[in-house]
């Protein structure tokens, strides 16, 4: 600040200097154009045939002198004293022409001619011309740019402060905060004008951003629990969003999915080429495809629209996920479960009734005949029960109110207790039961229902596993889930039928379920027993060499 004080006074006082010396030169030019004049009037006067005469004008020369106030000095040709308006000037003149400042003093001296010769001098010494008051005025000037100075400082640092406030105010608006409050009680009417409207300025941003949190809060609720999977590509193709139900619809975390290209992300072809489509041409487009999610085919009602800005160019495409995989299952059901049913009944219902005609019509008298006919005719009703059974069972773990027995449950236990049961079967076809004892396994659950899961699996591996082969058990503990895992060494199951398994009826081999005596239901009873346990059910297989079936159970329930 002092630095800019100093300059700016040194440049008022330049400015001074620089004025004052324009003043003075135009002063001295004036008082030349005066001794000018003065001398060609004296000269008119004192030349008189060819030679200075001053005795019959000595008067007029001593009135002209008092007049001007100037003293009068008349020299010869060769440079002698001839007159003197004071007396006191020298005898002999030892100055050349011209104009000389001498002080508050001009000395002037001409030469005076005759025809062009010069016939003596003339010296005239006077005041200088000033301009009285100049230095007061300049004191004055200077005073008055020192106060102009100060008072531009003065309104400078009035609005400095203010206006800093201001900038830190709405630095804070923009960061989101409105905790800063404007002074209303300053003297300065465009200051408390400033004031009044950053108040209204942050209340009106405060109650925006209120609005648009609400809305974003009510919109991201919406989005979240629509129950349909949501997915928003941007306009250039990277994914912006992920909702949750696409997430658990798919089984996926996505993690890596925003701001990612979604032709690299998304796993389906069918799904990008939708996507595709709709950058094409612009339009609403929907599809129902199916897709394989982990062991399960789920099916989907896809929706794609564009997002348009008014120039008709696409800011981004919303995809809409409508899982109607139940719906699809529930037309399947009902188209297929009186095909199914009757299916898997006629065979049983038939050898009854051909057995029961043929009896009838004189088998009777062969007892060996009619003992070999009885025990097909009880294999047959029997394998009719396990159906009728199964069903029954099925139907009863569907239900909405079905609820389970929960206990603490060591998985270890109740799997001695199955191979109890089973190994008969296993030895009646030469298979090896081998369990890997390790971990007991405790987890959250219900003992007869996990019982019967086990049976199941356990059945299937040696229905389904050739003589001499083996079956083996493990339960793997973790922190907070116990692993139960089926392996065994049949003929294995192709990947793409590894989703159907779990459905209703379906069979890998037909022929060799039907010769077990299965009925085509106890994986899909397993799938829903484990679910009901909030549990995971994982396959891997490899045709010829065998399968494992890993069921994962929680050691707590939720």
């Amino acid at each position: 600040m002092w630095a800019r004080w100093g300059f700016v006074i040194v440049c008022m006082l330049f400015v001074i200097f620089v004025t004052n010396e324009v003043i003075q030169v135009a002063l001295l030019y004036d008082d030349k154009q005066t001794m000018d004049a003065r001398g060609n009037w004296i000269e008119s006067v004192a030349v008189r045939q060819g030679k200075v005469q001053v005795d019959e004008f000595e008067s007029s020369f001593s009135q002209f002198a008092k007049k001007e106030h100037i003293q009068l000095t008349l020299y010869n040709r060769d440079r002698k004293l001839i007159y003197s308006s004071t007396g006191k000037e020298k005898k002999t003149l030892d100055q050349i022409a011209g104009l000389r400042e001498s002080g508050d003093f001009l000395v002037y001296i001409k030469a005076l001619k005759s025809d062009g010769a010069k016939v003596g001098y003339l010296k005239i010494n006077g005041y200088r011309t000033s301009i009285v008051g100049l230095g007061l005025v300049y004191c004055l000037l200077a005073a008055a740019g020192i106060a102009l100075l100060y008072y531009r400082d003065y309104l400078v640092l009035s609005y400095a402060r203010p206006i800093r406030f201001a900038s830190r105010m709405v630095e804070n608006l923009l960061e989101g905060s409105y905790n800063m409050i404007a002074p209303d009680h300053v003297k300065r009417e465009s200051i408390l004008r400033l004031n009044l409207a950053l108040n209204r300025m942050s209340d009106a941003m405060h109650e925006i951003n209120r609005s648009y949190t609400r809305q974003q809060d009510s919109m991201t609720t919406l989005i979240e629990n629509i129950g349909n999977g949501l997915l928003f590509v941007d306009g250039v193709g990277r994914i912006n969003y992920v909702n949750h139900t696409f997430k658990e619809d798919f089984q996926t975390r996505a993690t890596h999915w925003e701001l990612a290209d979604y032709h690299e992300v998304i796993p389906y072809d069918e799904v990008r080429k939708m996507i595709d489509e709709v950058f094409e041409t612009k339009e609403k487009l929907a599809r129902q495809l199916q897709f394989t999610v982990h062991i399960e085919r789920k099916h989907f009602d896809i929706s794609c629209a564009p997002i348009l800005n008014k120039h008709k160019k696409i800011r981004g495409i919303v995809v809409v996920f409508h899982d109607i995989t139940a719906i699809k299952k529930l037309e399947n059901t009902r188209k297929d479960f009186v095909a199914n049913v009757s299916h898997e009944l006629k065979t049983p219902v038939t050898s009854l009734i051909g057995f029961t005609e043929t009896l009838l019509d004189g088998a009777r008298e062969d007892k060996e005949l009619e003992d070999q006919f009885l025990h097909i005719m009880l294999h047959e009703g029997r394998r009719l029960q396990s159906l009728i059974t199964d069903l029954l069972e099925l139907s009863k773990i569907e239900r909405e109110h079905f609820v389970l027995q929960w206990a603490p449950v060591s998985l270890s236990d109740v799997l001695e207790s199955v191979l109890l049961i089973l190994r008969e079967k296993a030895e009646a076809k030469k298979i090896k039961l081998e369990y890997l004892q390790g971990d007991e396994g405790v987890v959250a659950g219900d003992a007869f229902r996990i019982r019967q899961i086990m049976i199941n699996l356990i059945s299937n591996a040696i229905s389904y596993t050739p003589e001499n082969g083996t079956v083996t058990i493990a339960i793997h503990e973790r922190k907070s889930e116990a692993d139960l895992v089926i392996s065994d060494t049949g003929m294995g199951i192709e990947q793409d039928q590894i989703p159907r398994i779990f459905e209703r009826f379906y069979r890998v081999d037909k022929a060799r379920s039907r010769d077990s005596g299965g009925t085509g239901l106890g994986l899909a009873i397993v799938k829903h027993l484990v679910e009901a346990h909030d549990g995971k059910i994982h396959v891997t297989s490899v045709p010829g060499k065998g399968s494992t079936f890993t069921i994962t159970f929680n050691k707590s329930s939720t």
